[in-house]
């Protein structure tokens, strides 16, 4: 024989043992993963079993200011083979909840869940112990119209990048219609976004924004564009004259300076609308009346929006009361 036909006889026979221990192998780690699955279904577990909640016959003029949930979760104690069984072939059904059956025409209807479950547990087998459900109570509000326009408040983080300000945020919609019972829509003012993160802008951004829910209540549109309108920063310098305030007839106040900058720092596109006017610094006479030092620290009384880092140069002047002339 050559040594080629060795060859290729030899390899035959290293294949031949190879897949005789590969099968084996297999069975062997088939019937050993079998054997633990058994173990392991045979073992008493608790888990949460999901239960699909629908309701029907809801009239056209009816609104759904907050619907039922999509689902109840039945809490259950048994061997893991029966909870696989009842959690992927949802052979416990659904609950369906007429509308008519439930009208009170007050709007509001809550359930107990375990009143709801009970076709559903019946169902079980009788080693199955039912642990508990979530939520507890089934409820939905309904209205037959009745609604109210609210303004639409953006909430959240939202910041500007350190050469940067934020010059103004928007909703689009500016309102949406929010429909409610009567007393929820006679306290409400505004309803709010999600909170929004938006850090270190450094340009206009618009953004699609949730509304937070209401409980009891049904915004329409659920959904705004929310605008954050961004400038550059730049710092000004303004003279701002100091006042006084509720001084004694023939008193007056004097000051050292009695001009003083106010330095800040506004966006370009409000440059030339932030003017010395925009500005208050006043002194009362309560403030100086027992002051003996002859020196006063300067603050803002009135200051425009839009603006930041405001810095008074100086920020503490000499005074003097005098008497005023008639």
């Amino acid at each position: 024989m050559s040594t080629s036909g060795k060859i290729g006889k030899s390899l035959k026979f290293l294949r031949s043992q190879l897949n005789r221990n590969f099968w084996a192998f297999l069975f062997f780690l088939t019937l050993s993963a079998g054997f633990w699955l058994f173990l392991t279904l045979e073992d008493v577990y608790e888990v949460e079993i999901p239960v699909p909640v629908k309701l029907k016959n809801v009239p056209d003029n009816v609104v759904l200011t907050t619907p039922p949930p999509k689902e109840i979760k039945i809490r259950v104690r048994d061997h893991g083979g029966l909870l696989l069984r009842y959690k992927y072939t949802h052979s416990l059904g659904s609950i369906t909840l007429d509308f008519k059956d439930y009208d009170t025409r007050s709007g509001h209807v809550a359930l107990l869940t375990s009143d709801l479950t009970r076709n559903i547990i019946s169902r079980l087998q009788g080693t199955t112990s039912v642990a508990g459900f979530s939520p507890d109570t089934v409820e939905y509000f309904y209205n037959f119209g009745l609604n109210k326009s609210v303004p639409v408040r953006v909430t959240g983080d939202i910041t500007a990048d350190s050469l940067y300000c934020i010059t103004g945020i928007t909703a689009s919609p500016a309102t949406v219609k929010v429909y409610a019972a009567k007393e929820i829509l006679d306290t409400l003012r505004a309803v709010y976004t999600k909170p929004l993160t938006l850090e270190n802008l450094s340009e206009r951004k618009t953004v699609s924004a949730d509304l937070a829910p209401i409980r009891g209540a049904k915004a329409m549109p659920a959904k705004v564009k929310a605008t954050i309108n961004v400038d550059q920063m730049t710092e000004k310098t303004l003279p701002v004259r100091v006042d006084h305030i509720n001084f004694p007839a023939g008193k007056t106040l004097k000051t050292f300076p009695g001009i003083v900058n106010v330095v800040f720092q506004v966006g370009l596109k409000q440059y030339r609308d932030i003017t010395a006017d925009k500005f208050a610094i006043v002194v009362s006479y309560d403030e100086v009346a027992n002051n003996n030092t002859g020196r006063l620290h300067l603050t803002l009384k009135t200051k425009p929006e839009g603006i930041s880092h405001v810095r008074i140069q100086p920020d503490e002047v000499e005074f003097i009361i005098e008497d005023s002339d008639f």
